[in-house]
């Protein structure tokens, strides 16, 4: 009789500790997943710098569009 009344007590603690790690494992690997797809997919669409561009700016006798 002793051991029904803790075993009820104890399991649903480890009910609830296994939904939260099932729900965090799977979390887990569906933000890695994703991170995964965009990281492959990222590269293949990114452009191949062919050289590097010039920055453009202002020299001191110019000076930057307002709205006036």
């Amino acid at each position: 009789m002793g051991w029904s009344i803790v075993i009820s007590l104890f399991m649903p603690i480890v009910l609830c500790f296994t939904v939260i790690l099932s729900v965090g494992i799977g979390v887990f690997t569906a933000y890695a997943a994703v991170f995964g797809i965009l990281e492959v997919c990222g590269k293949a669409s990114r452009p191949q710098p062919t050289e590097a561009r010039r920055r453009l700016v202002l020299v001191p006798t110019q000076s930057q569009a307002s709205g006036d």
